[in-house]
């Protein structure tokens, strides 16, 4: 029985995308492609030049990856085929919108991070500011004295994302989408990841020395060359061979290595304690369910 929590769903995709093609991982670029296709946004749709061109102007803040027409084009054809984008037009002037399967993609994305930070922070750090950027124009939009008025097709795509479901199975719940866009939380996510990575190492490091000590006072003159394969000859006739190896794994070079990853996963983790700091100071968390409650409202 499969689990219906947004990251065991992109955990598990032979089962799922054949019944919701729409549900599976997006990369950095195509969330940034998803951003600017948002209906309210990209009006009657944006052609793929568009898209280059917009991104672009994101590049400087999002960390989106090169950006060039082929690259865009062939993500912009796969988000299509996927039911995130919908695409109306011909060749180079087809324009192309988000969907409601579209949204919730994004929506199940922002609960999941997949990449080492300390090696590759791009994922988090675009999640980071969409999260940022939701909530803080949401808080504008409710502290505002205009009326929220949005178009009834706005409002019809939210209720189709309602609706969204695999198995039978509502996917996007109130409170699946009250947690994506809930910036500790995702913070939280990315500590429990780093604790994790930093467990795993300490672990190896304890491993690591217990190899150097027994490396150190190994007997290779009492080593079966027989299980050793296609090598052994090469070993056997070069002892020496066999004390530089001895010299390499028994040297600090294995456990510097180790040590350096629990280095990094310690500043890491210090600047996710201020990163949480800074948030709950500065950026209110926004119930983006009462955004949409307020304009239903206003549209009754």
């Amino acid at each position: 029985m499969i689990d219906f929590r947004p990251d065991q769903l992109l955990r598990n995709p032979a089962l799922v995308i054949p019944v919701a093609p729409w549900c599976d991982v997006l990369e950095n670029l195509d969330l940034g492609i998803i951003l600017l296709a948002q209906p309210w946004l990209a009006g009657m749709g944006l052609r793929r030049s568009d898209f280059e061109r917009q991104l672009g102007q994101l590049a400087a803040s999002l960390p989106i990856g090169p950006l060039y027409f082929q690259r865009i084009s062939r993500a912009v054809a796969s988000l299509e085929r996927r039911g995130v984008l919908r695409g109306a037009g011909k060749g180079r002037d087809r324009r192309f919108v988000l969907t409601p399967g579209g949204f919730a993609a994004l929506i199940v994305n922002l609960h999941v991070l997949r990449d080492d930070p300390t090696l590759d922070g791009r994922e988090f750090e675009l999640k980071r500011e969409l999260v940022a950027m939701w909530n803080l124009t949401i808080d504008r939009l409710l502290t505002s004295a205009a009326e929220i008025a949005l178009a009834p097709e706005t409002l019809s795509f939210f209720s189709q994302i309602d609706r969204l479901s695999i198995w039978g199975r509502q996917v996007i719940t109130t409170q699946v989408v009250k947690d994506a866009f809930n910036i500790r939380r995702l913070i939280a996510l990315q500590q429990e990841n780093l604790e994790r990575l930093k467990t795993q190492s300490e672990a190896r490091l304890v491993e690591t020395r217990s190899q150097m000590e027994f490396l150190r006072g190994a007997d290779f003159t009492q080593l079966d060359f027989a299980t050793l394969g296609e090598h052994a000859a090469i070993l056997k006739d070069n002892p020496a061979l066999l004390e530089i190896i001895r010299g390499i794994a028994a040297s600090a070079a294995p456990q510097l290595s180790v040590e350096a990853q629990i280095i990094r996963y310690d500043a890491y983790l210090t600047y996710l304690d201020r990163l949480k700091h800074t948030y709950a100071t500065e950026l209110k968390v926004v119930d983006i369910s009462e955004f949409r409650r307020r304009v239903a409202g206003a549209g009754d």
